[in-house]
């Protein structure tokens, strides 16, 4: 890739770059992928070097990772992975990058961009590449609901009304409010716009309730 091409396209503060060994050694990472994934505790270039698995990482996201970066070495072909981390869905576009003259390694390149819910993302999901949906989830500040609170506030935010989302859900319209009294008491939002307003932020969907919750440390 020409140079100036390629800080042009690594500068870009909505995109995330990192360039990856097929064993997950971090060869390069711009510094919003760094913020994406580490809420700016650490910078960019403290990560030159390191595995994936030596960065305090959840081990199930570790070993996830790793083993898609595996996938890519051994097919060639790119994953788009979809996440949730810190509390924000992202999109992943992982493709395998020839070597270079100075490093015969293979490499994986990883382009990750955040992206509320919406049509882009409607597009993503519906595009000619299938979407992987990572197994782990990391909630940050909606860590604190229980699965069936993520599961309401995602409905919420797919603009469903209490008795559409009780009837979705096989619950009572009192059950359904009462989850949602809670909701509000643990984001200490109580107008149902707002409450809307971070679900589609987070981009949840359904199944993002029953998928398997890493620590929010970092």
């Amino acid at each position: 890739m020409n140079k100036d091409i390629w800080k042009n396209f690594t500068s870009d503060p909505t995109t995330g770059v990192t360039v990856l060994t097929t064993d997950s050694v971090i060869l390069y990472i711009n510094e919003q992928s760094s913020r994406i994934f580490f809420n700016d505790a650490i910078s960019a270039d403290e990560l030159i070097g390191k595995s994936i698995h030596d960065l305090g990482f959840a081990e199930e996201w570790a070993e996830e990772r790793n083993a898609i970066h595996q996938q890519i070495s051994q097919t060639g072909e790119p994953v788009l992975l979809r996440t949730v981390w810190h509390g924000r869905q992202q999109f992943s576009w992982m493709s395998l990058i020839e070597p270079d003259e100075h490093d015969d390694r293979q490499r994986i390149l990883v382009i990750t961009r955040r992206l509320p819910s919406g049509e882009e993302v409607e597009h993503l999901l519906e595009g000619e590449h299938a979407v992987q949906h990572s197994s782990v989830i990391r909630l940050g500040d909606l860590q604190t609901l229980t699965p069936r609170e993520l599961e309401v506030l995602t409905l919420i935010g797919q603009g469903m009304t209490i008795k559409e989302i009780a009837a979705a859900l096989f619950r009572s319209v009192k059950t359904v409010e009462n989850h949602r009294e809670s909701i509000g008491r643990k984001l200490k939002k109580t107008r149902g716009v707002e409450l809307a307003a971070i679900a589609k932020s987070a981009g949840l969907v359904v199944e993002d309730s029953s998928r398997k919750r890493v620590n929010s440390d970092s």
